[in-house]
């Protein structure tokens, strides 16, 4: 997935580099209940009709990794 890369690679990055550790002091993760996204009328509870998001078992193992990463 796309989100899970790109955190990552921003943390990746800021380890790195001094001038992005200054700047970079956070970063946005879409998550939700369940993985993706769905139509208003999904039906599926716990999964996003807006933008696609992580599922919550994705969002902890991300943010666990992220956290070995600091």
């Amino acid at each position: 997935l796309e989100q899970i890369r790109i955190a990552k690679d921003i943390i990746n990055s800021r380890n790195l580099n001094p001038d992005i550790k200054n700047i970079v002091k956070g970063l946005m993760i879409e998550s939700y209940i369940e993985d993706g996204c769905q139509k208003v009328d999904g039906g599926v509870y716990g999964k996003s009709i807006t933008d696609p998001c992580l599922g919550w078992e994705k969002t902890e193992r991300l943010l666990l990794d992220l956290a070995d990463m600091l």
